[in-house]
């Protein structure tokens, strides 16, 4: 998970053009939400209070940012590396953070109304999900 997170990262910070931010953004936007579902998951053992609220911003963001109408979709991260829960856990929460960042400069790329309230609802959300999960 840590390597999709870094590749992840590492997108948001290189997206020459508000489509390939908008798409990275939505790619860790679904990063974000499949590693809450597996981090909720109570046959993993005890589960971090938060982690459903997290999930359930993540779900919101992805839906908001959706509605963008520059989202375009990306292509596939690298393979993943087992960490554990906690790790896991803290690194999730950082590129929650860096999220949110990226999609609050993304709405100073863009003239479309659209893009920059879809941007904004997301970053919404994400930042939501940071906070419970720190």
């Amino acid at each position: 998970m840590h390597d999709h997170i870094t590749y992840a990262a590492g997108r948001l910070g290189t997206a020459g053009s508000l489509p390939d931010l908008l798409a990275a953004a939505f790619d860790g936007l679904e990063l974000v939400e499949r590693a809450a579902t597996v981090l909720a998951d109570p046959s993993r053992g005890p589960v971090r209070p938060g982690l459903d609220t997290a999930l359930s911003e993540a779900s919101q963001a992805c839906w908001a940012l959706a509605t963008a109408p520059t989202v375009q979709s990306a292509e596939a991260g690298p393979p993943a590396r087992t960490l554990g829960i906690r790790e896991t856990v803290e690194t999730l929460s950082r590129f929650c953070l860096q999220l949110t960042e990226a999609l609050v400069a993304a709405t100073a790329h863009t003239l479309d109304p659209a893009d920059r309230i879809a941007c904004l609802r997301a970053a919404r959300h994400i930042a939501r999900a940071h906070v419970v999960l720190i």
